[in-house]
């Protein structure tokens, strides 16, 4: 084999696993659990996740649980699963409260669990609000 044909191979190896390296730490660092309020409390997997892990979790607000304080913009909610209502987490929110945010609209949070006390602090907050973007099928039913 010829040096410049193994000075290009090596190259070209160095490239690969480079773009590998980089691939495999993008991942790891965006990838994020998806779980239910239930499945966060008694799965073995989210006895699993540590203090500092993010972790995507869904449910519902429990009513007369918001409160969000305007002036240093912190909102603290309670979030209990559909299928399992008895489940339940509180949740803190550092941002600006969204708009269709409300009692009893599903919430995705993103953040992290703090088991011992059934905190979830969340840096991310998405409010589900299908009811608003359905159409009236009485009305596309009259000719």
């Amino acid at each position: 084999m010829k040096k410049s044909n193994r000075k290009a191979l090596l190259a070209i190896l160095v490239i690969v696993v480079g773009v590998g390296f980089l691939i495999c730490r993008g991942l790891s660092s965006t990838s994020v659990y998806y779980m239910t309020v239930a499945e966060l409390k008694n799965s073995s997997l989210g006895q699993q996740l540590s203090r500092n892990q993010s972790v995507r979790v869904g449910g519902k607000v429990i009513e007369d649980s918001i409160d969000y304080n305007q002036r240093e913009l912190v909102l603290r909610f309670a979030l209990r699963d559909e299928s399992r209502p008895q489940q339940r987490i509180d949740a803190v929110y550092r941002g600006a409260r969204p708009d269709a945010f409300k009692a009893d609209i599903e919430a995705l949070l993103e953040g992290t669990y703090d088991r011992g006390q059934n905190l979830f602090l969340a840096k991310t907050l998405l409010v589900k609000c299908p009811s608003k973007y359905e159409s009236d099928l009485k009305q596309e039913d009259k000719p």
